[in-house]
Parts: structure tokens; sequence; C-alpha cells
């Protein structure tokens, strides 16, 4: 038209809490009575604590500290502003259902009494990435209407609860069988779905999940605009770079025309809710072990103790969570604990039903160790897992694994918050 346009050149900032289920010690409380839900060995007598403080509940120190943290800005007293809305958006993952997501609500709530914040300044981005949630988002998102920004398919995370929630059913699939089995396209689609029929377009965003891949920018340039074509208006990246390169996906397909067609053909989303629901309960099972060959298992094995290694020699010896980590042939990969959380869950499970032996595990870590060892090395503070393996790390390995089965959902963060205070 000949005017001009001005954009902001800065995003808007989101904050990631962790989930409701993790424990912290930074903060302790007097363990006055039993304290449901803490972790083994940490809660108090039923009748009194004889002085014992328990650790609390991390995700109401991440809210508490994210919102004060907020306030500067959203009391006019920053010379930048985040939120146009005066709202603070907080990104929560892990959450079962709407019964969690009322949870939220209710501290988020609390949250806001306490520091004198207007009702519903906190919004809240669902992550998509647990079964429970996944068949009952449109409750979780009814749960959580007066906050909600976003809902954002978490395929890292959904993968790895895939496998702990069909953990008794049977073997699973190998790890990139998981992508073409049914649940997953269906999961991917009845995510938009929900947010079309809902009328979250115009008011949030659907969201897809993360490239993994931070060092093949030309392939995620390549492939990552058909997360745009299926109606996200928003997915996850490793980068900045990744971020500024995804941004040209945004020029080159109409987020609001895809989303406008979606909106056109939403009888069509009412008649696929029963057939999505019954694809993303088809679970990921192997339907004959023995049509794997043993160096196909053992590639996968082999695979999966490598980088669950490459990632807990970083997080419990270092203290460094989400980064890159160099897979069996050197290339980088973004590995965080829902990458670990898969790993470590496929393994458990291919070892409960017999596709893998104890002995063949043990040994394929101690052989996997020399590399990530090699791959480490020079590294300033660095501490080979090899040829001792009874280091922390050694350990957090071997419980992520042998005790895979037992662990809450398949959660990694006890397994390595335990294991980092013992290096510590």
């Amino acid at each position: 038209t000949g005017g001009y346009l001005s954009l902001p050149g800065r995003a808007v900032l989101l904050a990631r809490n962790v989930g409701i289920h993790m424990f912290t010690d930074a903060v302790t409380m007097p363990a006055t009575r039993k304290q449901n839900g803490a972790p083994p060995g940490q809660g108090g007598e039923e009748d009194g604590g004889d002085g014992e403080h328990v650790p609390v509940p991390e995700g109401i120190v991440d809210a508490m500290l994210t919102a004060a943290a907020a306030l500067h800005d959203l009391n006019g007293r920053s010379r930048l502003v985040n939120s146009k809305a005066g709202s603070l958006y907080i990104v929560k993952p892990k959450m079962h259902g709407p019964e969690e997501g009322d949870f939220v609500v209710e501290m988020f709530g609390r949250v806001e009494d306490v520091l004198g914040m207007p009702r519903n300044t906190i919004k809240i981005g669902v992550m998509d990435e647990e079964r429970r949630t996944t068949l009952n988002l449109r409750q979780m998102m009814r749960a959580t209407r007066h906050r909600l920004f976003f809902i954002n398919t978490g395929f890292l995370d959904r993968t790895a609860d895939e496998i702990h929630t069909s953990m008794e059913a049977g073997p699973v699939l190998p790890k990139a069988g998981f992508k073409a089995a049914p649940w997953f396209n269906a999961y991917e689609a009845h995510n938009v779905d929900c947010g079309v029929a809902t009328g979250l377009l115009g008011r949030g965003q659907i969201g897809k999940g993360m490239w993994a891949a931070p060092d093949d920018m030309a392939k995620m340039l390549r492939d990552k605009g058909a997360q745009l074509a299926a109606g996200a208006s928003t997915a996850w990246v490793p980068s900045p770079t990744a971020a500024t390169l995804h941004a040209l996906h945004y020029h080159l397909t109409s987020v609001a025309a895809v989303q406008a067609g979606m909106r056109a053909v939403a009888p069509a989303i009412e008649e696929r809710r029963i057939t999505h629901a019954e694809a993303i309960m088809t679970l990921p099972l192997l339907a004959d072990p023995a049509s794997l060959g043993k160096d196909e298992v053992q590639w996968e094995l082999d695979n999966n103790a490598q980088g669950l290694l490459g990632y807990v020699v970083r997080w419990v010896g270092q203290g460094v969570g989400c980064s890159k980590v160099p897979d069996l042939h050197d290339v980088q990969l973004m590995e965080d604990r829902a990458t670990l959380r898969i790993s470590s869950q496929h393994v458990a499970n291919w070892l409960h039903h017999g596709v893998i032996t104890q002995a063949q595990v043990l040994e394929t870590l101690k052989r996997m160790a020399a590399i990530v060892d090699q791959q480490n090395a020079g590294g300033a503070g660095y501490k080979p897992l090899a040829p001792a393996y009874d280091s922390p790390e050694w350990h957090a390995a071997l419980d992520l694994i042998f005790k895979g089965r037992q662990a809450p959902n398949g959660y990694t963060e006890d397994t390595l918050s335990h294991w980092r205070r013992v290096r510590k």
C-alpha cells in the first residue's frame, strides 16, 4: 500500500516451569504429617516428624519465583515490556489429565493472591505429552480455559509416556518405528482438531514439537514447515539460529489461511474423534520380537545406551541439563530429560519382556562407556566412566534402566537428582 509496517523486534518470553510431580530440597517444610507423594524416605511419620524437614513440590516453588520475578514487568517498572496484555506466560509440562489442570489453576490463583496479582494474570501453556492428557485434551482445555494460551504436542515426552504406559502389555517397537505407528499421527492431528473445535484459533496458539538435530539446519529448513501446514501456529526449536530460520516458514505458509480452512471443515473434526481415539489407544507393540535380527536388537540397545550415558555424564557429573550430545556417529543431537526418558524406558521395556538380557545390557553399557569417555575426553572436569564403572554417573545409568519399570511414569528426575547430590 506504500505505507510503513513496524514489527516488534523482541520475542514474548514464555517461562517453562517443571511438572507437578517433582520435589526440591531448595525449600523444605517441617514433616508434621506423612508426606503423601514425597520421594521414598523423605516423608515424616503420621504423628509428627521429630523435627525432620522434607522437600516441597518444585512446581510450587517454580510458580512463586517465576511470578515474583515478573512483578517488575507487570507493575510497569521495566523499560521493555514482555506482555502487552499484562500477563505472565508459564508453560506446564507433564500434566496427566484435567484433574492436574485443576490443581495448577488453583496453585496459580494462590500465587496471585500472595503477590497481589489480579486473578488470571498467570496464563497456562498446556503441553500435551502424556496419554491421559491427550485422550482428555478437551477437558484439560476446559479446566484451564480462563488461563489457556496454547496447547502443544511434545512428541519426545509423549513417546516416553507411551512406552511406560504400555510397559506391561508387551515389547514396544524399535524407536524408529514410533512415528510410523497409528498413535503418532492421530495424536498430532487430534491436538490440532481440539484447538479448532474449541475455538482456540485467534485466541491462543497451537504448537508442535522440538527439532532435535541442532546442527542440521538445512534439514530443519526443508522439513519443519510441514508443522505449519498441519495447523500449527508455533513450534519448538533448539536455538536462536533455529528460531530465525524457522521464522522463514511463516513467510512461506499462511497459518491463518490454513486454520481458516480447518474451521470450514469443523464438522469433520467431530466425525473423526472416535477414529483418532482408537488410533491413540493402539499400543506401539512389537508383534513378533523374533522378527528382529540379533544385529538389529543390538544396534537399538547400543544407540539407547550411548545416548543415555552421554546425557547422564553431563547431568550428574557437571550439572548440565539440555545440551548437544554426540550420538554413535558423532552427530550432535539435542538431549534432555525427555530423550533420556525414552532411552531408559525403551531398554527397561525390552529387558522386562526378554528381548534383551541383563548381562547384555551391562556389557553394552561398558562398551558404550568407552565411546562416551572418548567423546568427552579433554572436557573440563570430566570424570571417565571406565574402567572403574563405580561413579555416581554409572550408578545413575544403572538405576534409570534397571529401576525404570518401577519409576513413576518413567520419569528420570528423582534418579538424576539423587546421584547429582552424591556427585556434589
